[in-house]
Parts: structure tokens; C-alpha cells; sequence
């Protein structure tokens, strides 16, 4: 019935015309994919590699970026975001360029401190009313002194004019710090955003102002029908699978 009122329109390929313009700049802005955090790492959340569905949630992200080409991908040094950059790379062709300031927010000292202890602690940190820019995560950084670490890289990319589109791979911290300054979002509390697995974001810049245009899209799930619940729950039941242990009662399954 659609079709008799309303005029059809022939799909624009990418790069043509209405599809993009001189004068945007885009910035992805991509969390890395499904991972154990520090299952070949240096320590608890330290985090090495991608699990296989990870890989798997990256491979479907990295598809559609066959077709967009990018001057650079930026990475975080942690494994996981090196991970995901390099897969997205290998499609893409683009050259992977690691920043240390996009590693995640960093924790305090947690010793031996066993996995289930520290995701107690990561969840009471974002569910307490009390969480703002200023409160130390685990003891450690707080999210006002990772957005002061993150930011210069994103502004940077508003005032220069020398680039069309470009990928930064990062973590669910860094994310959220960037897209709460994009948004204003400058307390009391933290902003309320979530980033998924392998999720992508996007930023234009149409001057030096940026503009949130994409926000946690999950290119394996972009419905989010197998996502109803939050991205910390995600990674309880995925830490849990793996370690074989209750995190709600601390015993093993």
C-alpha cells in the first residue's frame, strides 16, 4: 500500500552522491570484540586476546568495512583491541597505528584478587547512585582523568581537516568517557550508555563540532534480539561459561 502513495528510491551506491560529502568526516569508534579479560594477560583484566566468538563478532564488523576505506585505524596497546583492529585491517587494508592513551581505565592494585571478586566490585561501581566523574574505578583512575587522557586524540580530529574517515578501536571505558563529552553529559552521574561486544559508534564532524550519529551498533545483532540485557550481564554469563563459577554466590557451577 506504501509503494502506490509513496515515490521509489533507487539505492545510492557508497561514496556517491547523498551518500557522503566533502565535507564530512567520520570517526568510528568501535568497541573490541567478546574477549575473557587476562586469559593470556598479565593479570586480572589485563586481557589478551578475542574468545572465538569474539573473532566471529569482528569478522561480521570488519565485513562491512571492506567497502569504506579508511586513512588509519587507531588501537589501544591492550591484546583484545589489537585484536579486533587487526581483523578489521586485514579487509580493510588500512594501516592499525597503536595510541597508549585509548588502553582501558585502570584499576587499582588488585593482587591476587580472584575474577569473580573483581566483577562484584565492577558491577557495585556502575549500579551505586554515587558514581560520578570523580569516583575511582576499583580504587584507581577516575572517569574524568580517562576522558582528560582519551579527548586530545578526538579533538584533535575536529580541528584538523587532512582526513575523510577513521576507526578507533578502544574499550567500553573509553567509549562511554568519549561519547558522554560529545554528548555534554557532564554529571552528576556518569552517562548512561552502553557499548556491547565488537559494537560501532560514529562521530561526523561537519566543522570542528562533533556529532554523535551511531551508537552501539552490533553489526552481528543489529536488532539486538540475543542482547535484552546489559553489556555487564553479557560479560557475567561469559566469564562465568568460561570459569566454571558462580559469580553471584562465588561457588563453582
Amino acid at each position: 500500500m506504501l509503494a502506490s502513495v509513496l515515490p521509489l528510491r533507487t539505492p545510492v551506491p557508497y561514496g556517491e552522491a547523498m551518500a557522503t560529502t566533502d565535507g564530512c568526516r567520520r570517526l568510528y569508534l568501535i568497541r573490541h570484540g567478546e574477549t575473557l579479560y587476562g586469559g593470556g594477560g598479565a593479570g586480572p583484566l589485563a586481557g589478551d586476546d578475542l574468545t572465538e566468538r569474539g573473532y566471529r563478532q569482528i569478522e561480521v564488523l570488519a565485513e562491512l568495512f571492506t567497502v569504506v576505506p579508511l586513512d588509519a585505524i587507531y588501537a589501544s596497546p591492550l591484546g583484545r583491541a589489537q585484536a579486533t583492529a587487526e581483523t578489521i585491517a586485514r579487509r580493510n587494508g588500512a594501516r592499525v597505528i597503536t595510541v597508549d592513551a585509548l588502553r582501558e581505565i585502570q584499576p587499582g592494585d588488585f593482587g591476587g584478587t580472584e575474577i569473580p571478586a573483581i566483577f562484584a566490585a565492577v558491577r557495585a561501581f556502575f549500579a551505586s547512585p554515587d558514581t560520578d566523574w570523580d569516583t575511582p574505578y576499583l580504587g584507581g583512575e577516575t572517569y574524568r582523568q580517562l576522558r582528560e587522557r582519551v579527548w586530545p586524540l578526538i579533538e584533535e580530529h575536529g580541528r584538523r581537516r587532512d582526513w575523510r574517515r577513521v576507526a578507533v578501536v578502544a574499550h567500553g571505558g573509553v567509549n562511554n568517557a568519549v561519547i558522554g563529552r560529545v554528548l555534554g553529559a557532564e554529571g552528576p552521574g556518569l552517562a548512561n550508555i552502553d557499548q556491547d561486544f565488537g559494537c560501532v559508534n560514529m562521530i561526523d564532524y561537519g566543522g570542528d563540532r562533533p556529532v554523535l550519529r551511531l551508537l552501539n551498533f552490533t553489526a552481528y545483532d543489529p536488532l539486538k534480539t540475543g542482547l535484552e540485557v546489559s553489556s555487564l550481564d553479557v560479560l557475567r554469563d561469559v566469564l562465568e561459561s568460561a570459569f566454571q563459577v558462580s559469580f553471584d554466590q562465588g561457588v563453582p557451577k
